[in-house]
């Protein structure tokens, strides 16, 4: 045995390991802001995708949009009986819409933050089928006043020529929660955000483990700018707060008309 040579006593072991556990709970929170914050860059790079390929697909369709209930699927039920608030977590029927081949790459459709949060909560959405596998593959909804006539209450464009509002105040994409909060009712089921007052954007991003309704959304515009908002529906002492919606029950930035809301 070397002389020379002092082993670590017990008191010393358990001081060393306390200061690890120390220098841990310092860095933890803060290496999760640094992977919130990459998430959030990796979502926003998704949605400027979607403003690149709007302006591919519109080349290709004459300026007209694709309906949005039916733009990256073709049918929220491939199968008969299927429930419907399970399509973006169910691989098992592969995306078939029109829009979904001007982005090839799969990962481009789906925010990894989202994702994150599925794992602890997809279960809990409404109607779920526990047949279901949870896998999520899409998370990002279309303005439902975009590609049809009707829009989503009376009235919408066709054509990106018909939008008279500001095409950098009419958004494309958003996010949108898979649970319900105070005051929406309506969650993610299919390809079309309804902002007349049914659907509301995601609100996860930068928000508390313990209140998901407290957070922003990402957003790609018409003009294929990609901004970080908050939604017009807010949730104040767990009741609904539409202070800071168009018109007072609208989402912001859906109705593509420089006129009044209906």
């Amino acid at each position: 045995m070397n002389p020379g040579r002092h082993a670590f006593t017990l008191i010393e072991l358990l001081v060393v390991i306390a200061i690890i556990a120390i220098l841990l709970a310092i860095m933890m929170p803060a290496l999760q802001r640094v992977k919130g914050q990459a998430q959030e860059m990796t979502c926003r790079g998704n949605l400027r995708q979607y403003g690149i390929a709007q302006v591919m697909y519109l080349d290709d369709f004459d300026g007209r949009y694709p309906n949005a209930w039916t733009s990256l699927v073709k049918t929220e039920a491939p199968v008969g009986g299927y429930e419907r608030f399970c399509r973006w977590h169910d691989p098992r029927y592969p995306a078939d819409g029109p829009f979904w081949p001007y982005l090839k790459e799969g990962k481009v459709h789906l925010c990894p933050t989202f994702n994150t949060v599925a794992m602890t909560m997809a279960r809990g959405h409404p109607s779920h089928d526990p047949s279901i596998p949870i896998d999520p593959y899409y998370s990002y909804s279309m303005n439902a006043y975009l590609g049809s006539k009707t829009g989503a209450a009376g009235g919408g464009v066709l054509k990106q020529s018909e939008i008279t509002r500001s095409k950098s105040e009419v958004f494309f994409f958003a996010e949108e929660n898979m649970w319900t909060r105070p005051g929406c009712s309506w969650v993610l089921n299919d390809n079309a955000l309804c902002p007349d007052g049914r659907d509301w954007f995601g609100t996860f991003h930068g928000a508390k483990r313990s209140d998901w309704n407290g957070g922003t959304c990402n957003v790609v515009f018409v003009d294929a700018h990609v901004d970080k908002v908050r939604s017009g529906l807010q949730t104040i002492d767990n009741q609904a707060d539409r202070s800071d919606a168009e018109g007072g029950r609208f989402e912001k930035y859906g109705w593509p008309f420089k006129t009044d809301l209906p």
